[in-house]
């Protein structure tokens, strides 16, 4: 069969990530194992260099067409499905991910055929085989779909995919041209339950985390400097390893392999240490990604953060003393008094991260925030209106009692006279070499995790 994967980009163009998809990847690699065709449309890096997924896949005519959907991306993947199904009318449509899991339903009258609720490598393979043997999906969990004018709903069963029994991702399933860098997932789900956090963590996987031992994350780093030439790769984990006897294993043997790649994680700030960051930095670790969020302590202690502002200082700290480039993600509307909103602005020149990406909250569907606003201070006018539910904007569907529009605004103003003070530069004006970066959904442009061009990274002393 021909299978096209779709992975929409985020309503809001200023948020677009380029990093290749390796949830729709995985799924492509197990289709191809099984004898069928494939083709990835990411809209991330498709969208920006002006094409369309129509005239993408003109040549391929797909047999079964699956969209990859978290919630930015959704409005444009209800636009483009009702596009293609006029094109392709016989295709099968099939729709999976974190909004699909939440809104089956809904998802499911906007012209899908069925949709794979938690984890894909369960069930996407099981569809597939139902297709070509035309035996219909009663015998698989975890799936809506439609028999006539009803909606057969399968109860999803509580199973988790051992990431050590996948392949590695055929990076061959991406367009690569199109991507600077490669992309690695040791583990999914994360232990912690932020209120403002949509995670993999009970909603994809319904129970527990799933992490890969550190032997197994090297060979996919060695198949990946050895294969593909591989420089820097970037690690999508919500936490990287997840804990601390995993990293020093793993850096243990990036040095015994002899890897001279480099690449960049996202951590908890309590993960790290002295120890910790050197050890990393000697095994190819460039950069940190720390959710911050708040620099008030009652934010933190309210938001379930779990952490301290002394833990999230000597973590970062930790990581600069190493030589480690830090970017820190801030939450401007968290409930708070003013007081607590401006704390953050304090906390930023305190820490003194060298990248800080700030946005307004987005009570995302799945979180406490979206499912009881009321109870915190929010409000929701349309809790449908999908397309306000983005990072990089400022939405006039999500207020809050405790901060206007006008106070908001006001905000990222102060935080941006105060930082460029500071020395930073807001993400509008960097150039590559800029020690300092600063973005606030005011800006016209984020910051962008990656510079374009292998050559800018050559140049520099650290990625972008």
């Amino acid at each position: 069969m021909k299978i096209l994967f779709v992975v929409p980009r985020s309503f809001n163009t200023k948020q677009m990530y380029k990093e290749y998809p390796l949830g729709v990847g995985i799924l492509a690699t197990l289709c191809r194992q099984n004898g069928h065709d494939t083709l990835i449309y990411d809209g991330n890096v498709e969208d920006s260099e002006g094409e369309s997924v129509e005239r993408w896949i003109e040549g391929f005519q797909p047999d079964v067409i699956s969209y990859s959907i978290i919630t930015p991306n959704y409005p444009v993947a209800k636009i483009q499905v009702s596009k293609l199904k006029k094109i392709y009318p016989k295709a099968f449509y099939v729709a999976g991910g974190l909004h699909p899991t939440l809104f089956p339903e809904l998802v499911l009258n906007d012209g899908y055929d069925l949709v794979c609720l938690g984890e894909g490598e369960i069930r996407f393979p099981k569809v597939i085989e139902a297709l070509e043997r035309n035996i219909g999906f009663n015998h698989i969990d975890g799936v809506f779909f439609r028999d006539g004018e009803a909606i057969v709903k399968k109860t999803m069963l509580d199973q988790r995919v051992n990431l050590n029994e996948l392949p590695f991702v055929d990076r061959n399933v991406f367009n690569l041209k199109r991507y600077t860098h490669h992309s690695l997932v040791a583990s999914r789900g994360c232990p912690y339950k932020c209120k403002f956090c949509c995670n993999y963590s009970g909603t994809i996987l319904q129970n527990g985390l799933s992490v890969s031992p550190a032997e197994r994350v090297l060979d996919e780093l060695q198949y990946l400097e050895n294969n593909f030439g591989a420089t820097v790769v970037f690690f999508c984990d919500d936490i990287f390893f997840v804990k601390k006897k995993e990293i020093l294993k793993f850096c243990a043997g990036y040095k015994e392999r002899g890897l001279s790649l480099k690449w960049i994680g996202q951590m908890r700030a309590d993960t790290l240490d002295d120890e910790i960051a050197e050890a990393m930095a000697l095994a190819g670790c460039q950069r940190l990604y720390f959710g911050v969020e708040s620099g008030s302590e009652n934010v933190l202690v309210s938001t379930n953060k779990r952490l301290t502002k002394a833990q999230l200082l000597t973590g970062t700290n930790a990581a600069k003393k190493a030589g480690i480039r830090v970017k820190t993600g801030w939450i401007f509307g968290l409930p708070g008094t003013m007081k607590d909103q401006y704390a953050s602005i304090d906390f930023m020149l305190e820490m003194r991260p060298h990248e800080i990406s700030v946005h307004q909250l987005i009570p995302f569907p799945g979180t406490p925030y979206y499912e009881s606003p009321e109870q915190f201070g929010i409000r929701i006018r349309d809790k449908f209106d999908f397309e306000s539910f983005c990072y990089g904007g400022i939405s006039d569907n999500i207020q809050f009692d405790y901060l206007t529009a006008e106070q908001l605004v006001d905000l990222y103003n102060e935080t941006a006279r105060r930082l460029e003070l500071a020395g930073y530069v807001p993400s509008d004006k960097a150039k590559l070499g800029d020690e300092y970066i600063y973005s606030t959904p005011i800006n016209k442009n984020f910051m962008p995790v990656f510079r374009k061009t292998t050559e800018a990274q050559k140049e520099s002393k650290h990625v972008e």
